[in-house]
C-alpha cells in the first residue's frame, strides 16, 4: 500500500464534518443578511410614505385613508390618487415581501391632532416583522425586533 494514492474514510469524513460545520456557520449568517435587506427597503418605502402622506396633507388638508391614495403605492389604479372613497382603494399594497397599511388615521378637528402611522408587515419564522411610522416619529419603529432572527432548528422543524 505504500504506492497507492488517495484518501482514507476518515480524512474524507474529517473534511465533510468541517464543510457542513462551515455551512451550519453560514446559513444563518446569510438569511438574516437577506432579511434586513428586505427590511431596509421597507424601510425606504415607510419613510417615503411618510413623505406622501404629509405631502397629501398639504395639498388637501387631510391625510390618506388607505394605503392606494399614495402614489408610490397606487399601482395602475391612480383614480385612488384623487379619491380615497372610489372602488379599489383598498388599505393594503403589497411591495416586494411586506403588505403596506395605514392601520390608524385622525384626521382632526378643532379639539383633535391630525394622525397617521402607516405599517408593513412580513410574515418570517420567528412571527412577523412589523415597521411603523406616523405623524409623531422621524424614523420607522421596528415593533418585533427578535422576528428577523434565523435559526437552523427552527426553520427545519417548522
Amino acid at each position: 500500500m505504500r504506492g497507492e494514492k488517495g484518501f482514507t474514510l476518515v480524512e474524507l469524513m474529517v473534511v465533510v464534518s468541517i464543510v457542513a460545520v462551515l455551512a451550519a456557520v453560514a446559513t444563518p449568517a446569510y438569511i438574516n443578511y437577506v432579511n434586513r435587506t428586505k427590511q431596509g427597503r421597507a424601510v425606504s418605502l415607510l419613510l417615503t410614505a411618510r413623505l406622501e402622506m404629509e405631502e397629501r396633507y398639504t395639498d388637501f388638508g387631510q391625510y390618506a385613508g388607505t394605503i392606494k391614495c399614495l402614489p408610490s403605492f397606487a399601482g395602475a389604479n391612480t383614480q385612488c390618487l384623487s379619491n380615497c372613497a372610489a372602488a379599489g382603494c383598498a388599505n393594503s399594497a403589497t411591495v416586494g415581501d411586506y403588505v403596506f397599511s395605514v392601520p390608524a388615521i385622525v384626521q382632526g378637528n378643532g379639539t383633535t391632532v391630525p394622525y397617521y402611522r402607516v405599517a408593513a408587515m412580513k410574515a418570517v419564522n420567528a412571527g412577523t416583522d412589523k415597521l411603523t411610522i406616523s405623524s409623531n416619529t422621524d424614523t420607522p419603529v421596528i415593533v418585533n425586533p427578535g422576528a428577523l432572527k434565523f435559526s437552523v432548528f427552527q426553520w427545519l422543524f417548522n
